[in-house]
């Protein structure tokens, strides 16, 4: 398992990768809604966290997601946190609010 850079992220970064973690691979434009953060800042922040290795990029072009009843054409660039970022997460580690 990679090991990531947990100690140089920020209170906004965390704040995405919980998001992430809790309502499946999203978008900027969905991300930076749900949690009230300017585009251009979350666009930047996903690429950032992609280059750490933090998030990977989903393939295709449909993306299947919890609650929607048929899959989702994918519009934009949707993001998904990455095997070793999903593990870390799951063990209770990230922190609280």
């Amino acid at each position: 398992m990679k090991t990531l850079p947990w100690n140089i992220l920020d209170e906004k970064d965390w704040k995405i990768l919980k998001d992430l973690y809790a309502h499946a691979p999203d978008c900027a434009k969905f991300l930076s809604r749900r949690l009230r953060f300017e585009l251009g800042d979350t666009m930047e922040r996903l690429r950032k966290l992609e280059n750490l290795g933090f998030l990977e990029r989903i393939e295709g072009r449909f993306l299947k997601k919890k609650g929607l009843k048929r899959p989702k054409h994918m519009n934009h660039t949707y993001y998904e946190l990455t095997r070793s970022c999903r593990l870390y997460l799951r063990k209770g580690l990230f922190k609280k609010d």
